[in-house]
Formats: structure tokens, C-alpha cells, sequence
């Protein structure tokens, strides 16, 4: 690794998510390949913030790669993985960590779940599930949208789909935001660890159930899955699983937090959306351009020496793609920092990645977002923030741009 110390912009802090695309526009404008620690203070990561950067580097899953055997020799692995708990190979070794004809391969035995006929199925299921959220607060006049709106709604679609009991979505939460939250410290490290182990445990528990009495569920599918002979090795099916809940939900309670954050901040297109909710599937791919839910790709590491934009990027050296930065791009998308939700969208943007990793449960994402925003829109009128734009606060997440609370209130 090349030596760097100290940090140019800062990616990380309260303060930055109060200015991130001022930031992300800093950065394409100065340094748009630029080499600087990461979370941890000490670690170097390369950070591409232009679009065709971007995509250059998405796309590219040979010299790019999210399998670190393919980066690391068997003793650097080693070194990498020194301290890790054991039950990190139970959450670790999904599709999204593996290239070329394994991630094919993985990706094919849950491909026939999140098909976008599978996913419209899931329609009535996933309104009556939004309706049933806006019942209980409707005659309030207020709430606060991520705890009673925009987690539980994609969290009990998920667990339903697995065939996991609605009262163990709590836990989900907890285990699923240790996955994502950084461990800087000896004591969170532990407390990651423990969090992995209890996940892993439950998740022991519910395969050996279904393997005794099989349902119509996802985990039992999963148990099942063959392709040309081929089945899920024990490891694989754990990280599938742990893969699907916490994607299965972080990104949409994101997604909808961030797009009614974003439309009450400019009330003329709200008041569009609300009188024609047909033009609400068309604004979700704006609104995920505009303020996405993965604010950052996952790590890659350069499989080999590789050229990009004028700098040499070693073997081994980790790279992180900035979706937000990219589809905030002027050279990509004209007048990139306005909203415009009522607008034909741009459905190239980077939100949902691209290449062979790009998101499996995009087409549920969209769907969930268009009936949560048009439910919200067509049943609680006059929505509007009930909070200060000061009082706006965001998850210390670094892979997602995520709403920690927002207040709304509305007429009754």
C-alpha cells in the first residue's frame, strides 16, 4: 500500500452527512480517483467518485473484484482474517463476495424468487402491509416515519418471504445493523462478534425446523435448491440467508425514508406526485438518483496492478466506488443536484450498482417504494416535516445514507 496518513475529505462525521454531495462534488472536481484512510484512520482506500469511473470500475469484475481469494495469496488472506470470529464464514459467503462463475452460480439459485412477476405478486401483500402501518397512526396526525413506517414495512415483506415468525423481526434489526455498523474499538469488535454468533445460532435453529417440516417459504426453497445438481453448501446457505435480511430491508428503509425526506423538501413536486400517483413509479428512479439508500459500493480489491484515470491502483488495494458522488455527476446527469421528480427519469443511475453484482432485489425495492410513497401521498394529506432541517440526522452507516429519524405530521 502506498503510505497516507491523514485524510483529505472527510467521509464520516455528523458534519459530513449534513454537506455529502458539497463533498462529493469537492472530490469529482479535485480529486476524483483519490487514495486516503478509511473509517478505521490507518486502512488506504482508493475512493472513484466520477461516473464513468464508476461504472469503468463495476463493470470490470475481472481486475476488480469482491473475492478476496482472487487478490491475496492464501497468507495474506490469513493475515486479513486473523481474529475474526468463526461464525463470520456463516455470514460472509454469499454472492456479493463472489466473482465470475461461483457468484453465477449462487446468483442462479435465488434468481427465480426475485423475478419482477415474482416480486408483482407480492402487490396486494405489500399494501394491505402499508395500510394496516398507516391505520394504527392515521388519526394521530403525526409519527415518525423509520420506526413506524419505513422499517417495519420491508422487514415483515422479508421475514415473510423467508418463512421466519413476525416476532423475531426486532432481533433482525439489531443483528442486521451490527453487520453494517463499523467495530473500531475492542469493545464493539466483541460486541459485533457476539451479535454474529446469536444470528448464526437462531438461523441453526430455523434450518434444522424447516428441514423437519418444510413450508412454502424461501428458507425452505433455499434448503432445496438445486441448479444442474448443484446445492447450497451449509456456509453458503446461512450467508444467503443473513444476505437476504439485511439487504432485503436496509436498503428500502432507506430508500423510502430518503424519498419522503426529499419530497417534503420541495412541497410543488409532493403536490404533483400526490394528485397523479402514476407518476410515482417513474419518480422513484429520480429519487434514487437524487439521494440514494447505498451511498458506496462494497469494498473491491485490485486483482492485479490497474490503470485508472492517470493513477496506478496495486494488487491488493481497496477500492470503493461512490454511487452518490457518481449520480450526482454533471457530465452524467445535467443539473444533477435539483430534483426532478416529475420529470421523465434517468434510469442510469448507479443506485442499484451495475454489472454482474447489480442489486437481485431491485425490482422489490421499487415496488415497495411506490406503494409506500403513493399510500402515504393518497392517505395522509397535508405531509410535512415535523422536525427542524437542523434536527435532520443521519446513521453513522457508511455503505448506506440512512435516516436515523424523521418526524412527519399531517391533517386530520
Amino acid at each position: 500500500m502506498k503510505p497516507t496518513t491523514e485524510r483529505k475529505y472527510d467521509l464520516y462525521s455528523d458534519a459530513f452527512r449534513a454537506e455529502t454531495y458539497e463533498t462529493f462534488a469537492a472530490m469529482r472536481e479535485r480529486d476524483p480517483i483519490l487514495l486516503q484512510p478509511g473509517i478505521d484512520g490507518t486502512s488506504p482506500i482508493w475512493f472513484v467518485t466520477r461516473y464513468d469511473d464508476a461504472v469503468a470500475v463495476l463493470l470490470d469484475d475481472e481486475r476488480f473484484v469482491r473475492d478476496p481469494a482472487l487478490a491475496f495469496t492464501p497468507e495474506e488472506r490469513s493475515a486479513f482474517n486473523a481474529g475474526m470470529p468463526a461464525s463470520i464464514a456463516f455470514t460472509e459467503t454469499h454472492m456479493l463476495n463472489r466473482d465470475g462463475a461461483d457468484h453465477r452460480r449462487l446468483r442462479r439459485l435465488v434468481t427465480k424468487a426475485f423475478t419482477p412477476r415474482m416480486v408483482e405478486q407480492l402487490r396486494p401483500r405489500i399494501q394491505e402491509i402499508a395500510d394496516d402501518l398507516l391505520d394504527a397512526v392515521a388519526e394521530r396526525g403525526e409519527m415518525e416515519l423509520v420506526d413506524e413506517f419505513a422499517f417495519p414495512l420491508p422487514i415483515t415483506v422479508i421475514v415473510e418471504l423467508l418463512g421466519i415468525p413476525a416476532r423475531d423481526r426486532d432481533r433482525f434489526r439489531e443483528w442486521s445493523a451490527a453487520i453494517v455498523t463499523p467495530a473500531l474499538d475492542p469493545v464493539s469488535f466483541e460486541q459485533w462478534g457476539a451479535h454474529l454468533d446469536a444470528f448464526v445460532a437462531y438461523l441453526r435453529e430455523l434450518f434444522e425446523e424447516r428441514r423437519g417440516d418444510p413450508g412454502s417459504d424461501l428458507v425452505s426453497a433455499l434448503l432445496q435448491a438445486e441448479d444442474g445438481g448443484d446445492t447450497l453448501s451449509e456456509e453458503e446457505l446461512f450467508s444467503m440467508v443473513v444476505l437476504l435480511i439485511v439487504a432485503g430491508h436496509e436498503t428500502t428503509v432507506s430508500l423510502i425514508g430518503n424519498a419522503v425526506l426529499a419530497l417534503l423538501r420541495h412541497p410543488d413536486q409532493l403536490a404533483v406526485l400526490a394528485a397523479d400517483p402514476a407518476l410515482v413509479p417513474n419518480a422513484i428512479e429520480e429519487l434514487i438518483r437524487y439521494d440514494g439508500p447505498v451511498e458506496r459500493s462494497l469494498n473491491r480489491w485490485a486483482a492485479t496492478d490497474v490503470e485508472l484515470g492517470g493513477h496506478t491502483i496495486r494488487r491488493g488495494e481497496t477500492v470503493i466506488v461512490i454511487l452518490g458522488s457518481a449520480n450526482h455527476d454533471p457530465e452524467r446527469f445535467p443539473d444533477a443536484d435539483r430534483l426532478k421528480a416529475t420529470a421523465e427519469a434517468d434510469s442510469r443511475h448507479l443506485g442499484f450498482g451495475r454489472g454482474s453484482h447489480y442489486c437481485l432485489g431491485a425490482p422489490l425495492a421499487r415496488l415497495e417504494a411506490e406503494i409506500a410513497l403513493t399510500t402515504l401521498l393518497q392517505r395522509l394529506p397535508g405531509l410535512r416535516l415535523a422536525m427542524r432541517e437542523d434536527e435532520v440526522r443521519w446513521r453513522a452507516v457508511p455503505l448506506f445514507r440512512s435516516l436515523a429519524e424523521l418526524h412527519i405530521a399531517w391533517d386530520t
